[in-house]
């Protein structure tokens, strides 16, 4: 028997809502049993997703280290744990396909009838390190939806949700709390109001900046430095549709960062990331996520009516988690991560990172700090985020 919720403990259901839509949100308004992943965490993901991200920490790279630290080999990067140790395979499927509760924000829009639908906010708690061999299960569930709200991208629904990872003892790993909106739809009659001049230029001011194509220029990388560039091992076109030269992607000595260190108003070092054409592919395939918003650039203009092909949630998480530990050194650990979107970031834009503490607080034994993090590009600010990251002591 399919578990429900009550209607009257989840009462924030649209009034225009089917029946038959409406019976599906209950029942995804209850914690599903756990979705045991296809995939084990190994060594050859763990890598391949640093080369995405080009994070050098020693934990994840280096198995001597990892020892050193107490695990039996090398730890998953944590951005890793959304798509590339969850996601489920397309085909062939060892038990046939089901709906992944991994792809419930889907689902939620379009039983609300609201076709398009974009991150809000995304906040992340990290409980342990998922380490080679392990093997993640996740549970989903709608916890709510908003009021009708009016934005400046259209009328629609703030859906909140939650996703739990679990290694296969049963042990929480991570919890996500994802505030996605959901627009585009008829709006409800009862709610019909009209819009001021003001807004409706604003609105079209908004959907034609996120709508105006790329063109082939916007692909084009920047030109390579004279003399020797070429440092990273691959073939030296894939080097240079990476830029790789400009991204500092060859890892420095890690820094050695203790607690006592740190202060209130310490500013992290800027990193700089072109978001290339191969960047993106690079990002589909470390990912297991091939949704063609993010590699397909006919996909997103006539679409997505996007700009260009743009970055994930996971990409974004594995950069502020490199970020994080590129500051506190390989000794620190990421414990939380939030991002609020307002734009997405697309090819053709150089991916850049600043941050600065903001607190240092201890906790549960634990001495921790809290940076805020923006991420902007040459076309303006795209994020606001923050972190939480655990020290060592001296």
């Amino acid at each position: 028997m399919v578990k429900r919720m009550k209607e009257e403990d989840f009462n924030t259901i649209p009034d225009y809502v089917k029946p038959e839509n409406r019976e599906r949100i209950l029942e995804l308004a209850v914690e599903n049993e756990k979705e045991i992943s296809d995939v084990d965490c190994n060594e050859y993901l763990i890598r391949h997703w640093l080369e995405l991200i080009e994070d050098g920490n020693p934990l994840y790279t280096d198995r001597e280290y990892a020892q050193s630290r107490g695990f039996k080999d090398v730890v998953a990067q944590p951005g890793m744990v959304i798509c590339t140790l969850t996601m489920p395979y397309r085909w062939p499927m060892p038990n046939g396909f089901h709906r992944s509760r991994e792809l419930l924000h889907f689902e939620v829009k379009d039983l609300i009838e609201q076709p398009v639908g974009i991150l809000a906010n995304y906040e992340m708690k990290f409980y342990r390190h998922v380490e080679i061999g392990d093997r993640l299960s996740s549970t989903g569930r709608l916890v709510s939806i908003s009021e009708f709200k009016r934005t400046r991208l259209g009328e629609g629904y703030f859906t909140m949700l939650e996703t739990s990872y679990y290694n296969q003892r049963d042990e929480l790993v991570a919890q996500a709390h994802t505030n996605l909106f959901s627009y585009g739809g008829e709006e409800p009659k009862d709610l019909r109001t009209p819009l001021s001049e003001e807004d409706i230029q604003k609105q079209k001011e908004a959907q034609a900046k996120r709508a105006k194509p790329s063109t082939i220029d916007d692909q084009a990388p920047n030109p390579e430095p004279e003399g020797d560039w070429l440092q990273g091992g691959w073939h030296n076109a894939t080097e240079q549709m990476l830029e790789s030269w400009r991204t500092g992607w060859v890892p420095g000595e890690p820094v050695d960062l203790h607690w006592e260190d740190v202060e209130v108003g310490d500013k992290m070092p800027e990193l700089i990331m072109p978001i290339t054409v191969t960047r993106c592919v690079f990002m589909a395939s470390a990912s297991r996520d091939f949704a063609p918003q993010h590699h397909n650039t006919w996909y997103c203009h006539n679409r997505s009516k996007t700009r260009e092909m743009f970055l994930g949630t996971h990409f974004n998480l594995g950069m502020l988690s490199r970020f994080l530990t590129d500051f506190g050194g390989p000794l620190s650990t990421v414990k939380r991560i939030q991002l609020q979107m307002m734009r997405t970031i697309g090819a053709g834009e150089d991916y850049t990172m600043n941050g600065e503490v903001t607190k240092k607080w201890e906790e549960n034994g634990e001495k921790l700090i809290d940076m805020d993090i923006t991420i902007n590009t040459q076309l303006g600010p795209a994020y606001r985020c923050s972190g939480t990251l655990a020290l060592p002591c001296k």
